[in-house]
């Protein structure tokens, strides 16, 4: 990971990234934009990183202020910083996009003093994600363990697997109501088969699961025309 110090020490800058998502079909180029406020552009040092689910973040490019640049290794030559002084911005431009340019990218900016500067990030959704045959994600729905129960507390678990790309929304319903409170999702895994799985926890007080109230794991995904649903009660697990 590149971080690097920025030379500014009274005032730090803002940055800005829009659009969130951007679509490129493979072969086509796509520049990504950074909007910086507080100072002017041509005193900023510039890092790009990326991050894609299931992997650690990864450093890019390092635009210093002189415009000299840093490629962090394996990265190639297609991918070109530049800098909008003028307009108070920076590009990081992507040529001939493929398949393994789809993640998303920060801006970012480190100072002496320990401030980090970041901008919101924006996905480059490319080459094989804008397929029509994209794996779509399965469902599996587990009720929580007697033992646990016997605590005053049940756990069920959502397993998702088999989908690509690795970026996908979880989230929890009882009885149609959303919930927040009581849900872990761990970090999203990437297996041998080139697919991605993630688990999610929703966790609520015993009594209301022995009422029989019907739980979903609900899954948004962009191979999915719709969203993906499985539910799950007492009373369905009583009747097996």
């Amino acid at each position: 990971m590149m971080w690097q110090r920025n030379s500014g020490r009274c005032q730090y800058a803002s940055f800005s990234q829009s659009p969130s998502e951007i679509s490129v079909s493979p072969g086509q180029t796509v520049a990504l934009e950074c909007a910086v406020a507080n100072v002017t552009a041509d005193k900023v040092n510039m890092n790009w990183i990326r991050q894609s689910p299931g992997q650690k973040p990864e450093g890019v490019l390092f635009f210093k202020i002189d415009l000299s640049i840093y490629r962090a290794p394996g990265i190639p030559e297609r991918y070109v910083p530049s800098r909008d002084a003028s307009n108070k911005k920076f590009l990081l431009t992507i040529r001939d996009v493929q398949e393994g340019d789809d993640s998303i990218y920060f801006c970012f900016a480190f100072y002496t003093e320990g401030v980090q500067t970041w901008g919101e990030g924006t996905r480059v959704l490319g080459a094989r994600t804008l397929s029509c045959n994209l794996p779509q994600p399965r469902i599996q729905l587990f009720p929580p363990a007697q033992e646990e129960i016997a605590t005053g507390f049940a756990t069920l678990t959502c397993l998702v697997s088999g989908f690509f790309p690795g970026y996908i929304d979880v989230l929890w319903r009882q009885d149609c109501q959303t919930q927040a409170q009581g849900v872990r999702t761990g970090l999203v895994a990437l297996g041998e088969d080139k697919t991605y799985s993630v688990s999610s926890y929703l966790t609520v007080p015993a009594n209301e699961w022995g009422s029989g109230a019907s739980y979903s794991c609900v899954v948004k995904h962009e191979s999915l025309a719709s969203a993906l649903e499985k539910s799950i009660s007492a009373k369905d697990c009583k009747r097996q």
